[in-house]
Protein backbone atom coordinates (compact mmCIF):
# COMPACT_ATOMS: atom_id res chain seq x y z
CA UNK A 1 0.00 0.00 0.00
CA UNK A 2 1.26 3.56 -0.86
CA UNK A 3 0.46 6.91 0.19
CA UNK A 4 -0.37 9.16 -2.29
CA UNK A 5 -0.12 13.10 -1.62
CA UNK A 6 -3.79 15.10 -0.98
CA UNK A 7 -4.72 17.32 -3.66
CA UNK A 8 -5.32 20.47 -2.03
CA UNK A 9 -8.38 21.18 -4.46
CA UNK A 10 -9.91 20.04 -7.54
CA UNK A 11 -8.41 20.98 -11.01
CA UNK A 12 -11.37 22.79 -13.35
CA UNK A 13 -8.55 22.88 -16.59
CA UNK A 14 -5.57 22.08 -18.50
CA UNK A 15 -3.99 25.49 -17.21
CA UNK A 16 -4.86 25.17 -13.72
CA UNK A 17 -3.22 21.41 -13.94
CA UNK A 18 -0.28 22.69 -15.75
CA UNK A 19 -0.02 25.29 -12.93
CA UNK A 20 -0.28 22.77 -10.07
CA UNK A 21 2.58 20.97 -11.99
CA UNK A 22 4.78 23.60 -12.20
CA UNK A 23 4.65 23.91 -8.30
CA UNK A 24 5.28 20.12 -7.93
CA UNK A 25 8.48 19.38 -5.78
CA UNK A 26 8.19 15.97 -6.39
CA UNK A 27 7.29 12.79 -8.66
CA UNK A 28 4.52 11.58 -6.46
CA UNK A 29 2.60 15.23 -6.88
CA UNK A 30 3.17 15.14 -10.74
CA UNK A 31 2.18 11.10 -11.01
CA UNK A 32 -0.97 11.83 -8.39
CA UNK A 33 -2.08 15.30 -11.00
CA UNK A 34 -1.45 13.49 -13.55
CA UNK A 35 -3.07 10.25 -13.11
CA UNK A 36 -6.37 12.11 -11.12
CA UNK A 37 -6.79 14.38 -13.99
CA UNK A 38 -5.59 12.31 -17.06
CA UNK A 39 -7.59 13.56 -19.61
CA UNK A 40 -6.40 16.99 -19.79
CA UNK A 41 -2.50 16.03 -19.24
CA UNK A 42 -1.55 16.34 -22.87
CA UNK A 43 -2.63 19.77 -22.94
CA UNK A 44 -1.38 20.93 -19.67
CA UNK A 45 1.53 19.29 -21.13
CA UNK A 46 1.69 21.30 -24.00
CA UNK A 47 1.44 24.45 -22.35
CA UNK A 48 4.43 24.26 -19.94
CA UNK A 49 7.70 25.39 -20.90
CA UNK A 50 10.72 23.64 -22.01
CA UNK A 51 12.56 24.00 -19.36
CA UNK A 52 9.43 23.00 -17.02
CA UNK A 53 9.28 19.91 -19.08
CA UNK A 54 12.86 19.06 -18.17
CA UNK A 55 12.25 19.67 -14.67
CA UNK A 56 9.45 17.69 -14.42
CA UNK A 57 11.44 14.74 -16.53
CA UNK A 58 14.31 15.20 -13.76
CA UNK A 59 12.16 14.65 -11.07
CA UNK A 60 10.98 11.23 -12.66
CA UNK A 61 14.56 10.16 -13.46
CA UNK A 62 15.88 11.23 -9.66
CA UNK A 63 12.52 9.85 -8.02
CA UNK A 64 13.67 6.39 -6.54
CA UNK A 65 17.38 7.65 -6.23
CA UNK A 66 18.51 7.98 -2.00
CA UNK A 67 20.00 11.41 -2.44
CA UNK A 68 16.60 13.00 -4.24
CA UNK A 69 14.66 11.50 -0.92
CA UNK A 70 17.45 13.07 1.40
CA UNK A 71 17.16 16.14 -0.31
CA UNK A 72 14.80 17.30 -2.74
CA UNK A 73 15.24 19.75 -5.67
CA UNK A 74 15.15 22.83 -4.30
CA UNK A 75 15.29 22.27 -0.70
CA UNK A 76 17.76 24.08 1.81
CA UNK A 77 21.32 22.65 2.05
CA UNK A 78 23.99 23.48 4.83
CA UNK A 79 27.63 21.14 4.55
CA UNK A 80 27.99 19.26 8.26
CA UNK A 81 30.20 21.18 10.06
CA UNK A 82 30.06 24.69 8.01
CA UNK A 83 32.43 27.02 9.73
CA UNK A 84 30.87 30.01 7.41
CA UNK A 85 26.89 28.17 8.09
CA UNK A 86 26.08 29.40 4.33
CA UNK A 87 23.28 28.05 3.19
CA UNK A 88 22.54 27.13 -0.69
CA UNK A 89 19.38 25.48 -2.45
CA UNK A 90 19.40 21.58 -4.06
CA UNK A 91 19.77 22.58 -8.19
CA UNK A 92 20.83 18.86 -9.36
CA UNK A 93 22.45 15.41 -8.75
CA UNK A 94 24.91 13.55 -9.72
CA UNK A 95 27.18 10.05 -9.09
CA UNK A 96 30.64 9.07 -9.54
CA UNK A 97 32.07 6.15 -8.57
CA UNK A 98 29.33 5.06 -6.30
CA UNK A 99 29.73 8.51 -4.32
CA UNK A 100 26.57 10.87 -4.67
CA UNK A 101 27.20 14.62 -4.93
CA UNK A 102 24.75 17.38 -5.01
CA UNK A 103 24.74 20.38 -6.44
CA UNK A 104 23.32 23.89 -4.70
CA UNK A 105 23.10 27.67 -5.64
CA UNK A 106 24.19 29.99 -2.83
CA UNK A 107 23.28 33.25 -3.68
CA UNK A 108 24.90 33.73 -6.73
CA UNK A 109 27.70 30.74 -6.91
CA UNK A 110 26.99 27.65 -7.77
CA UNK A 111 28.50 24.86 -5.52
CA UNK A 112 28.71 21.32 -5.25
CA UNK A 113 29.72 18.46 -2.02
CA UNK A 114 29.49 14.45 -1.16
CA UNK A 115 25.95 13.87 0.10
CA UNK A 116 27.01 12.64 3.13
CA UNK A 117 28.57 15.90 4.37
CA UNK A 118 25.13 17.61 3.64
CA UNK A 119 22.35 18.23 6.01
CA UNK A 120 19.26 19.64 5.78
CA UNK A 121 18.45 23.12 6.92
CA UNK A 122 15.24 24.34 8.23
CA UNK A 123 13.96 27.61 5.97
CA UNK A 124 12.74 29.48 8.63
CA UNK A 125 16.48 29.26 10.46
CA UNK A 126 18.12 29.95 7.41
CA UNK A 127 20.30 33.38 7.35
CA UNK A 128 21.45 33.19 4.12
CA UNK A 129 20.36 32.38 0.52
Amino acid sequence: MSAQPLLKFEVQTAAQLAEDLRSATTWREVEALTQNYSHWKREAWKLLSEAEQERIKYLKHWQDHPVAQKFPPGSLVQRINSSTERVGKVVNYWSAYGVDYVTFQVEQDIDWCRASFLQLVNPEKSTAY
